[in-house]
């Protein structure tokens, strides 16, 4: 599972399960250890809760050696979500920190009033939709400084993802792609 958050639940509620079931058979000690694991996972639930994390969206040069790397050192997962991913020019590259770590990444190539999402990659440990809710979020003041009135997606890309993010199916050209509107920020 990637999600720890949705681990404890599980985990939980096998715990609440167990624990219920020991003291109806009369069996103490599955009954109070599962409920110490109620416990347990009660505290780590409302800990994660509370822990505020950092985020920021950096954007990158072109040919940024940084960029480079990353691209280089991630390639073989990369190349598992975007096979025909391809760096060239007149993209918009954003790196989205996390706790000030890099998170994820963004790579669009901009047409004039719209950009194609050629990637939106997080690393394995941060995929949890957090980098993507606050990408998403903050992209708006991002394109709306280089005159992008819409984000569009090849119907390649994870389709449950994108409408997760607020993306909607359309047709454009004859292809089904997936469309979200930017609005200028306040």
């Amino acid at each position: 599972m990637t999600s720890i958050v949705k681990l404890r639940w599980y985990n939980l509620a096998g715990a609440i399960l167990f624990s219920t079931y020991g003291f109806l058979i009369g069996s103490l000690p599955v009954g109070i250890m599962n409920f110490l694991i109620v416990c347990a996972n009660i505290f780590n639930l409302r800990k994660m809760n509370r822990q505020k994390e950092d985020f920021k969206i950096i954007e990158i040069k072109e040919n940024d050696d940084l960029l480079l790397y990353f691209l280089d050192y991630y390639k073989k997962d990369i190349k598992n979500y975007f096979p025909d991913f391809e760096l060239v020019k007149n993209q918009l590259s954003l790196f989205v920190l996390r706790d000030m770590a890099v998170a994820g990444i963004f790579i669009g190539t901009m047409e004039q009033e719209n950009i194609r999402i050629d990637m939106d990659y997080a690393l394995p440990k941060y995929r949890d939709f957090k980098v993507g809710n606050y990408l998403y979020r903050k992209l708006n003041q991002i394109l709306s400084n280089h005159n992008i009135h819409s984000v569009y997606a090849n119907s390649q890309i994870n389709l449950k993802y994108m409408e997760k993010m607020g993306f909607e199916p359309k047709t454009k050209n004859g292809k089904s792609i997936l469309v979200k509107s930017i609005k200028k920020p306040l």
